[in-house]
């Protein structure tokens, strides 16, 4: 038994597809059944039910992939300790992150660390506040940071949690909801309401539309502007609409949970060495939401 094979088994268990699993691993099909039968071999017995092109975990798979899933991580995490011991740090980092905090902050926080950090790159790209866990665990980027919607029990993500952020369902202020003292959820359903949406197929209750209208976009910005322009309303955090706010152009919606909190995390693969720079940004992140 090898890490190869156990590599081989976890992706075809995540994947349903030997297929799938060779193009994400980027080797021969036939390579990867090899592994996979050598696998079943050496443990004598069978770790899939194969139908088709399908194929699913064995009663013995689903008790002994936990325990495969965990072997992988370790070895991330030796692999990745080792070239912290030595001083070896990415010199070309991905970063991505939800659009929770105002662009101008992200853009003067990426213009100090590439000063800070010379030796190193730094990719940042924004993505739904729903995909970022995603994006880490299929090792798309290097880290994320954003609203944390998709807390789940995966070893194979560390969660960090660098403050609370404030979520806040709210509609322009001359919005009939905003004339309301009080507003119930038959009044809520029957708004238009705008949405965030995610590509990842994980069903997540949190992100569910509420109104029996809605629209959905990928960015809290994109659904800002459909509530300021158009009869709408939406859950969005504190940071990016204080100074709406404060203008008087948006309302909170007098709601029983018009106002609630999320974690704001920083989501890296478990085994990763931290890397300076991302230390010293979860560090101003951190301190940024103190404020709030």
């Amino acid at each position: 038994m090898n890490l190869s094979q156990i590599e081989a088994f976890c992706t075809v268990a995540d994947t349903g597809s030997v297929s799938e699993a060779a193009r994400q691993l980027e080797c021969n099909r036939t390579k990867l059944s090899m592994a996979i039968k050598a696998l079943e071999k050496e443990l004598d017995t069978q770790l899939f039910v194969r139908s088709g092109n399908n194929v699913t975990l064995s009663e013995a798979g689903k008790a002994i992939y936990k325990d495969c899933e965990n072997l992988l991580v370790t070895s991330s995490r030796i692999k990745q300790t080792c070239a912290q011991v030595s001083g070896e740090f990415n010199a070309e980092i991905w970063i991505a992150r939800d659009d929770s905090l105002p662009d101008d902050m992200w853009q003067d926080l990426a213009h100090t660390m590439n000063n800070q950090f010379p030796a190193t790159s730094f990719n940042i790209v924004l993505a739904s506040s729903g995909d970022l866990a995603n994006l880490v665990e299929t090792h798309q980027v290097d880290f994320a940071f954003g609203v944390d919607y998709e807390r789940i029990d995966d070893p194979r993500i560390t969660y960090q949690p660098l403050g609370k952020i404030r979520m806040m369902s709210v509609c322009k202020s001359d919005h009939a909801l905003s004339k309301l003292r009080r507003v119930n959820d038959e009044e809520l359903r029957n708004s238009m309401q705008a949405v965030m949406v995610y590509l990842n197929e994980k069903d997540n209750p949190e992100l569910q539309p509420f109104s029996l209208r809605y629209i959905g976009f990928s960015s809290f910005d994109y659904m800002l502007s459909t509530i300021l322009t158009e009869n709408a309303w939406g859950v969005l955090p504190e940071p990016l609409i204080r100074h709406h706010l404060r203008k008087q152009e948006l309302a909170v919606i007098k709601h029983t949970y018009g106002l609630t909190q999320e974690d704001y995390c920083m989501f890296t693969s478990a085994g990763m060495s931290e890397h300076p720079g991302m230390s010293w940004l979860a560090d101003k992140l951190s301190d940024y939401l103190f404020d709030f």
